[in-house]
């Protein structure tokens, strides 16, 4: 049953003339999830503490003209959060969310997309799981989990939803959402944060400006 799932969604991805399919071999050795396999907490948990506030304290001494602590905070969240409180990858295929709704994805393919100078590979899943396409999570696009150094957060991004992949990947209105995961069973959360805090001048510089009134 899965291979034949597995056939038919390639020819279903086969069908977008938008798509663009990775070549090279780094981005053919994924074809599952077992790169996000764990339990995968949003990043935005981090800020649910006495930490947290201390971040965006900082964060708000620095930002531009016009922001209070509480429009910073709602900038982060609207960037980074999730619809769920944990997804869970329990092996290649499964995906469980918030311990209550499971599903079988399967690999459809790999996207090449830009992000300003950037370049990025989303990873798409797909599932014909009812329940998980009734909860709105059709589809699952990943990017593989990263981070620059010991002291740094290591997360990945995903977006996720019932509009085809392309449209998650490309679309003008998704292009500022990030939802983001971390690990918090292989993550020292106290010293992430310590690490953000003395960091929160830079980050505040990506806030964008407010506009003029």
């Amino acid at each position: 049953m899965r291979k034949k799932l597995a056939i038919s969604l390639f020819l279903i991805v086969s069908i977008f003339s938008s798509t663009v399919f990775a070549a090279d071999k780094e981005k053919e050795s994924i074809t599952d999830l077992t790169p996000w396999k764990g339990n995968n907490a949003p990043f935005v948990k981090l800020y649910d503490s006495e930490a947290g506030e201390k971040f965006f304290e900082k964060m708000t001494e620095h930002a531009p003209k016009g922001y209070t602590k509480e429009m910073v905070k709602d900038h982060i969240f609207n960037t980074h959060s999730l619809k769920f409180k944990s997804l869970n990858v329990v092996d290649e295929n499964t995906i469980i969310i918030d311990d209550k709704i499971t599903g079988d994805y399967a690999h459809v393919g790999s996207l090449s997309t830009k992000w300003e100078k950037y370049d990025i590979t989303w990873h798409i899943f797909k599932t014909d799981s009812k329940e998980m396409i009734q909860a709105g999570f059709k589809y699952f696009i990943f990017l593989p989990f990263h981070g620059k150094g010991e002291d740094t957060l290591r997360h990945a991004h995903l977006r996720y939803g019932n509009e085809n992949f392309d449209y998650l990947a490309t679309d003008p209105s998704v292009e500022s959402w990030w939802p983001t995961v971390y690990q918090p069973e292989t993550t020292n959360e106290a010293k992430i944060m310590a690490q953000m805090t003395k960091k929160a001048k830079l980050q505040a510089t990506m806030l964008p400006p407010l506009e003029k009134e």
